[in-house]
């Protein structure tokens, strides 16, 4: 049985004319498949150069493409371009409509990005995520691109529909930020579990992150290494944070709807914070095998 199923945009980040493999739900499940774990990546790419970068990419990390992700469409792409100040803008060419998507009796189901808060991959989404079998563990991750927005009050309207139904709600502060102007992290935190979350969760890059359930309020900073770049980083928190809850008790709490334990919970978030500070190390979205992890652990833990 797959053990995760991940939906959402796979497209090719466009740096000075070289493609790299990119797109917050990819990301996820790339993360997700070095760290050992049995993944779908439902998707759309086409049968171009782009797609089969892709395809190259994912399968390397051991992931499997879900049935109907090879589209006549072109590949999605974001084409990045340096203004004078040297700060990033992208440009982008989006395919992704999620057609083909079936859902699975995976263990665990995530999604967000913008495939989950714009065109026909929202509805299918939101429809997966109603229709989600008993005891399947539902993760969301809105992951924003402010940019695509073109209906403000819809998009957020969308994001809190998804968030609504997930079990794990996990946001940046940029994000965070965006779609609640003016609060505090603790009301945002507040506002998702009262919107039935069983834990909400917000990073805050390099001043850590910080997670909430009813009962528990955990803190974790962030791990202190040089750093390259920040690419990928909150996708690999995102999968350091589901691979450590379904390696742990935290999972069968979910399950159960009962309360998490504050011990297990830190420790996940710790793990998490791991998988963020290994790719923020080195260039590019590129998380942690398993190895690399359980290596950085012992050597922090003796």
């Amino acid at each position: 049985m797959v053990t995760i199923q991940v939906a959402g945009e796979a497209l090719v980040d466009i740096v000075d004319g070289v493609a790299h493999p990119g797109g917050s739900p990819m990301n996820v499940a790339v993360g997700l498949g070095r760290l050992g774990h049995d993944v779908l990546l439902q998707t759309d790419i086409g049968d171009d150069e782009h797609g089969r970068l892709i395809a190259e990419h994912v399968a390397a990390s051991g992931v499997q493409l879900a049935a109907g992700s090879h589209t006549d469409a072109q590949t999605s792409s974001a084409t990045v371009m340096l203004d004078e100040s040297g700060d990033a803008n992208y440009e982008f060419q989006l395919n992704c409509t999620l057609q083909s998507m079936a859902s699975t009796q995976a263990a665990l189901f995530h999604s967000g990005s913008v495939a989950a808060f714009q065109g026909p991959s929202a509805a299918r989404i939101h429809e997966a995520f109603e229709a989600s079998p008993a005891g399947q563990i539902l993760s969301f991750d809105p992951n924003l691109r402010p940019e695509l927005v073109e209906d403000r009050a819809e998009s957020v309207k969308q994001i809190e529909k998804l968030a609504g139904l997930a079990d794990i709600v996990k946001l940046s502060d940029e994000d965070a930020l965006w779609l609640y102007p003016g609060w505090d992290a603790d009301r945002i935190l507040e506002h998702f579990l009262d919107r039935g979350a069983s834990l909400a969760v917000i990073t805050f890059g390099a001043r850590g992150a910080e997670a909430r359930t009813k009962h528990t309020e955990v803190m974790v900073p962030s791990i202190s290494v040089r750093t390259e770049d920040t690419v990928g980083a909150g996708d690999a928190f995102m999968a350091g944070l589901l691979h450590a809850i379904l390696d742990s008790s935290l999972a069968q709490s979910l399950r159960d709807g009962t309360e998490l334990d504050s011990v297990e919970l830190e420790k996940v978030m710790q793990i998490a914070a791991v998988c963020a500070g290994i790719t923020v190390s080195r260039t590019g979205a590129n998380p942690p095998t398993l190895d690399e992890l359980n290596q950085f652990l012992s050597t922090t833990t003796r």
